[in-house]
């Protein structure tokens, strides 16, 4: 059975505290909805700048995987960009980093009106 819970960096300590996921094994197999998916990622994104955990290469590239479903006509061609800066490698020009943070700062309400849209249509 899948795990309900899913990892996610404590930055205080270094390890990794897990928060809570879905409480059944439908909901752990079932893949999320876009208004799911938008809602995660937007909580990646706060976590990951309030943590200033741009720096770490790992976490760069788990944002850049979170984006990846998310890289539709509707929000262009913004996502690939990001995941192209996100996934580059360790030491990250900070003219890339202060550019990304600037972006994922930008796409939050676009995440959060996605997901407000696609709860809508259910």
């Amino acid at each position: 059975m899948p795990s309900t819970r899913s990892p996610v960096r404590d930055a205080t300590r270094g390890t990794r505290v897990l928060l809570q996921g879905p409480s059944s094994y439908a909901e752990a197999a079932a893949p999320p909805s876009h208004a799911q998916l938008c809602e995660r990622t937007v909580q990646a994104i706060w976590h990951i700048l309030d943590e200033h955990d741009l720096l770490d290469e790992q976490v760069r590239s788990d944002l850049a995987a979170m984006l990846e479903p998310l890289a539709a006509p509707a929000f262009g061609d913004r996502p690939q960009r990001l995941i192209k800066i996100l996934r580059q490698p360790n030491p990250i020009d900070p003219s890339h980093l202060y550019w990304l943070t600037r972006r994922l700062l930008t796409l939050v309400p676009e995440l959060q009106a996605a997901a407000l849209s696609s709860k809508g249509l259910m």
